[in-house]
């Protein structure tokens, strides 16, 4: 049973071998509102987003595609 969420940016985390709650604090939000964000529950407004691009250097269009949402073969990864 697959579903949509932001893979690519599930996939970041894990290569920081950063938790949810560790990804919410350097961004400034809440766990739940992350993990809403990254499991594609929420958009996420363009505070996060910008959040998310200062705390890690990112450009834009490394923002971008982390923004997108993809469809998985699994309804959780796991990193």
């Amino acid at each position: 049973m697959g579903g949509k969420m932001r893979y690519k940016l599930y996939m970041y985390r894990c290569g920081l071998k950063l938790s949810q709650q560790a990804m919410a604090d350097k961004i400034g939000c809440h766990r739940a509102t992350y993990q809403a964000i990254e499991t594609g529950k929420q958009n996420g407004r363009v505070t996060f987003w910008n959040n998310l691009q200062r705390a890690f250097n990112l450009t834009d269009a490394q923002k971008g595609e982390l923004m997108s949402i993809e469809e998985t073969e699994n309804d959780r990864a796991t990193c």
